[in-house]
């Protein structure tokens, strides 16, 4: 259900693809806020070499800026503030920016800063919500809207939905569709309560997940492991490469799967530790 909120907010925007920008800032901008400068960072991690493919991405951004729009790249996380005081923001929106962001940034919007985590939080806090919610075969993701403090993901929630459906084979832009999807609502709760006064709802610690890094254990396919565990390890490593699942072993020959099934479909039929998984895959090196 839409809100209506107090509007003329400036809002910086924090997050890290074009299309993120675009749909923030034109969320907003019919709310009736004003999106003041754009932010992203420029590494997965604070202080390391850029992420390979920068400079493509921020050409992508720029060439999609609105007139007038200025797009920053701090080069620490320090620096974050000192970038965006001159804008004098009352809010910062952030989706998917890579660095835990210092007190001096946190206190520096005149209403704080708001994240979009993708979970249902407390369930699923830290860096790959998403990675993990397929991994562990959910049939449905979670997107919450909460205050950005200094603990990760740890903040009183504004807004939250726990029912968008996550489809078998999903993409990365599946993913975004369902969150650009419920967004106009869920930030339209979030920033009115702000605007409020409201503390938001705290987190239940006793329901707290942790979504980590991809572990190691991850890329190693075992036929040997029950069928439904595979089939999701396989969604989850094509979801991670794109499109093109992990390299194994199939009836002696090196391959790589494309698809996988629970239910005949054509595929190759692999017997698991407790019934059969349907595959579809090529060469290894080939691309299907």
């Amino acid at each position: 259900m839409i809100v209506l909120v107090t509007s003329g907010l400036k809002i910086a925007i924090a997050t890290h693809g074009s299309a993120q920008f675009k749909s923030l800032g034109e969320i907003l901008a019919k709310m009736g806020h004003v999106p003041v400068t754009y932010l992203m960072s420029r590494s997965m991690r604070p202080s390391e070499p850029p992420t390979p493919g920068i400079l493509e991405a921020v050409q992508k951004i720029a060439a999609d800026l609105p007139l007038g729009m200025d797009l920053l790249l701090p080069g620490s996380p320090g620096a974050v503030a000192t970038m965006l005081a001159g804008y004098q923001p009352d809010l910062l929106l952030v989706y998917g920016f890579n660095w835990r962001l210092p007190r001096e940034a946190l206190e520096l919007p005149r209403l704080g800063v708001l994240n979009i985590h993708p979970s249902a939080l407390p369930k699923y806090r830290g860096p790959s919500p998403v990675l993990w919610t397929i991994r562990n075969g959910d049939p449905f993701m979670g997107v919450t809207v909460h205050r950005m403090e200094e603990r990760i993901d740890a903040g009183a929630i504004f807004a939250q939905a726990d029912d968008l459906p996550v489809p078998d084979e999903v993409t990365s832009e599946d993913v975004w569709d369902l969150i650009r999807t419920a967004l106009p609502g869920l930030l339209a709760e979030a920033i009115d309560a702000v605007v409020r006064g409201d503390p938001g709802t705290p987190q239940d610690e006793r329901e707290m997940t942790y979504a980590g890094f991809p572990p190691p254990e991850w890329y190693d396919v075992s036929w040997l492991d029950g069928r439904r565990d595979l089939h999701n390890q396989i969604r989850v490593l094509r979801y991670l490469n794109e499109g093109q699942g992990p390299v194994v072993i199939v009836q002696d020959e090196i391959v790589q799967v494309h698809h996988s099934s629970l239910a005949a479909d054509g595929g190759i039929r692999i017997e698991c530790a407790d019934g059969p998984l349907w595959v579809t895959c090529t060469p290894a090196g080939s691309r299907g």
